[in-house]
């Protein structure tokens, strides 16, 4: 009876300052869980460590340990610590292996030998560990025990915020600190959540972005592609002193093959011209899917592209043969600043050049 009113007694005396430190803690997560949207950093941890070993009179140093890709865990902060030697540690995920659903774990110093696993972490012998670095394993040798709150990420431990006490090994189940230590755990694993979140939404963007700027049939760029490098096509023909063409390519009888084979065959088609179009031209050259059976190039070249106009024509010979279909295509080229100056004049002015002459393949067959 006496011994239990003792233990509520002492969890009474420290009931205000965990409060405050958890409360000061809190805030501080949620300001950078709302204000950036970066993941937790060193000096984020340091700070948080800070606020925890300033706060409660029982702490007294502490330290983080993150994994990395290959599931290694490593130390990202320390607090009354020398991270010196922290910094060269590293655990493998069976070192650390902890059961799944465990929210805090307490480690006593008597089961943990913590200077002969530094010892063996860097190999070297403990007494060598003792001399060699006296003044700043102090600190690790003060520890009487110490809890570890796993941090979370889909239900997976990544890292671990461990606070150290040099005095009681007992004061955390004393102080009723472990389901304060619980909540700390679940404030840390929603903000990593929170940013993995962001990150894979960003990611996710960005792909979504790319994939604006590509066509999904040929997976060649698409107009809004060629209309964004067309600024840069201009500013560098400038600086090279180089004339920028743009040529425009139509399949007149696409119409005719997807009525007559189906709109299947019709595709295959685009596919397979799309890549004779792309062998056709430079690397510099840049080719572009810009309506449902037109395409045009961006080239910069001292004069016009008309090797790449007679390429064009020899590989689609080829590409005729082995389709076995009578392809028609109609081409025209435009000079910047002849031609016209913005995009959609020069593209408009191409296509009625390219309307005028068509380009006859007469190598045929009646299948494909």
């Amino acid at each position: 009876m006496i011994q239990a009113k003792n233990k509520t007694l002492i969890k009474q005396s420290y009931s205000a300052e965990i409060k405050n430190m958890f409360l000061m803690f809190s805030e501080y997560l949620l300001k950078i869980a709302t204000e950036r949207e970066t993941s937790l950093k060193r000096k984020d941890f340091e700070e948080l460590l800070k606020i925890a070993v300033d706060n409660l009179s029982f702490v007294d140093s502490g330290s983080v340990l993150m994994s990395d890709e290959d599931g290694y865990f490593y130390y990202v902060a320390a607090y009354n610590h020398s991270y010196d030697i922290l910094d060269k540690i590293r655990y493998s995920p069976e070192e650390v292996y902890m059961r799944r659903f465990k929210r805090v774990y307490v480690m006593k110093h008597r089961i943990v030998d913590l200077l002969k696993e530094l010892a063996a972490k860097l190999g070297e012998d403990e007494e060598v560990i003792i001399e060699k670095f006296k003044d700043k394993i102090e600190s690790i040798n003060n520890i009487k025990a110490f809890i570890s709150i796993p941090i979370r990420y889909q239900r997976r431990i990544i890292g671990f915020f461990n606070l150290d006490t040099w005095n009681d090994e007992e004061i955390f189940e004393k102080t009723g600190f472990e389901s304060v230590a619980e909540m700390i755990g679940d404030l840390l694993s929603i903000a990593v959540e929170r940013f993995e979140l962001v990150r894979t939404v960003k990611e996710k963007n960005v792909e979504i972005d790319r994939m604006r700027l590509f066509d999904s049939l040929t997976y060649l760029p698409n107009k809004k592609f060629l209309v964004n490098y067309f600024e840069k096509y201009c500013e560098i023909s400038k600086r090279l002193s180089s004339k920028l063409y743009m040529i425009c390519f139509d399949i007149k009888d696409l119409e005719t093959i997807n009525r007559v084979y189906g709109f299947e065959v019709g595709d295959e088609v685009l596919k397979k011209l799309s890549k004779t179009l792309s062998k056709s031209i430079r690397r510099s050259d840049v080719l572009a899917r810009v309506g449902g059976d037109e395409f045009a190039v961006l080239s910069l070249s001292k004069e016009a592209p008309f090797a790449i106009q007679k390429r064009i024509e020899e590989n689609l010979v080829q590409l005729s043969r082995k389709l076995g279909v009578e392809l028609k295509l109609q081409m025209g080229i435009v000079e910047y600043g002849i031609d016209g100056k913005d995009f959609d004049s020069l593209l408009t002015k191409a296509q009625e050049r390219a309307y005028k002459k068509v380009i006859e393949i007469k190598e045929t067959t009646h299948t494909v």
